[in-house]
């Protein structure tokens, strides 16, 4: 199989392979900018067939707020194939070569957004936490009408509106991405786009909603939003409801830290009146992103425990051996849990064991399910007694990521 990295050479093939997959439409200038816009950023690799590039791979630098620190991020953005290479073990070549090229850069976690569950676990990717996506009347937030005066956004502010990403009010699982031009790319992507914010004293943009409107009543999709402070998400909910005058529904997801259920009056009520509407109030949940650790030390390093130290045996697979050895964690380690945590390679004959794949290590690292759950629905093996501590010692919020890729 002969890969490459990307060139701009390759452009006018992965755009006939995202026309293919419905990533972009024909004809649509703005798509093309959009594409052009995403492909300038990031590390792309391209499968080659008779001197055609017939699928396409690619990982953006970023991170992955844990508890009260960043971890480096390898986020892969995008993996596609043209209808000529399907089945041909293309996907999964880039989709081995992202993760080995964001192992060797440092990274501590991979992530992904997946198509469905299953591909991607042999790769060692487990399933991260539900996102909660909601519709609701914007005249039922039971927020005070705020008297400022929002701002316009638009494409053009795309520096500034990644830059308040990057520095929003963040709670754990939180996800970042580097480049500022993936935010371009994913403005230019908007049909139909609304963006609307506020600004400090000193210019500084504070909080902000952009997303996608729908004709004259909607409903209007959020697709972005965030705030430097949490107080100042009431007053984006209360820029949303202004627009219940002329919109009957908006569509977002919720926010990590928040129940937005909190805000919306007699939820059920709503639920059952426009059931069947093109405005339904609804609450909808799925896990769409899926992780898996590429550096064993630094993930456990970054777990500072203040309890009672948990010193056990860390028996772990990991599938991508059949894949793509280079990027394999599998091993056996003494790992350490407490205020300093910390991996060795070996065993010690007075710990007790855990067994476990890298998927399943992996979500009880960032916190999706404690031990004694992923011990009946995944692939992880304990004592009860271990597991317990195991409870306690990533007792950790649910992860919530803010940004979806």
């Amino acid at each position: 199989m002969d890969i490459t990295a990307y060139a701009p050479e390759h452009l006018d093939d992965v755009r006939r392979q995202w026309l293919e997959t419905g990533w972009i439409d024909h004809g649509n200038d703005q798509h093309a900018e959009a594409q052009r816009t995403w492909l300038s950023m990031g590390n792309g690799s391209v499968a080659l067939i008779d001197g055609h590039a017939e699928a396409f791979g690619h990982w953006t630098p970023g991170a992955i707020w844990y508890v009260d620190r960043p971890v480096s991020l390898a986020a892969v953005t995008a993996i596609t194939t043209s209808r000529v290479a399907r089945r041909q073990g293309m996907a999964t070549a880039l989709t081995a070569r992202a993760l080995l090229e964001g192992k060797d850069a440092g990274h501590t976690v991979a992530g992904l957004g997946i198509f469905d569950q299953g591909f991607y676990d042999r790769f060692g990717f487990g399933t991260a936490s539900y996102e909660h996506r909601f519709s609701f009347d914007p005249a039922s937030l039971k927020v005070e009408v705020s008297g400022s005066i929002p701002v316009r956004l638009s494409v053009d502010d795309y520096e500034e509106i990644h830059a308040l990403l990057l520095r929003r009010h963040r709670s754990h699982g939180a996800v970042t991405l580097d480049p500022p031009e993936l935010v371009k790319a994913e403005l230019l992507w908007t049909e139909s786009p609304f963006g609307l914010g506020f600004r400090a004293k000193d210019g500084r943009l504070t909080h902000f909603v952009y997303g996608m409107g729908k004709g004259e009543s909607g409903p209007y999709t959020v697709q972005w939003l965030a705030y430097e402070e949490p107080s100042q998400f009431r007053e984006l909910l209360s820029l949303i409801r202004g627009l219940s005058d002329q919109v009957a529904s908006v569509v977002m997801w919720e926010p990590p830290g928040i129940q937005l259920q909190d805000f919306i009056d007699r939820p059920f009520r709503q639920r059952v009146r426009t059931t069947k509407s093109d405005h339904e109030t609804s609450h909808r949940a799925a896990a769409f992103t899926q992780l898996r650790i590429l550096d064993l030390e630094a993930a456990m390093a970054a777990r500072s425990w203040m309890g009672p130290e948990v010193r056990f045996n860390l028996s772990l697979r990991d599938p991508i051996d059949a894949i793509e050895p280079a990027v394999s964690i599998a091993g056996d380690y003494v790992v350490t849990i407490g205020a300093e945590s910390g991996v060795e390679v070996g065993t010690d004959s007075e710990a007790p064991t855990l067994q476990a794949s890298v998927n399943a290590l992996t979500r009880l690292w960032i916190g999706v399910r404690d031990a004694s759950t992923l011990a009946v629905s995944d692939d992880l093996d304990g004592s009860p007694e271990l597991l317990a501590r195991l409870d306690a010692a990533f007792g950790i919020p649910e992860p919530r990521q803010g940004w979806m890729y």
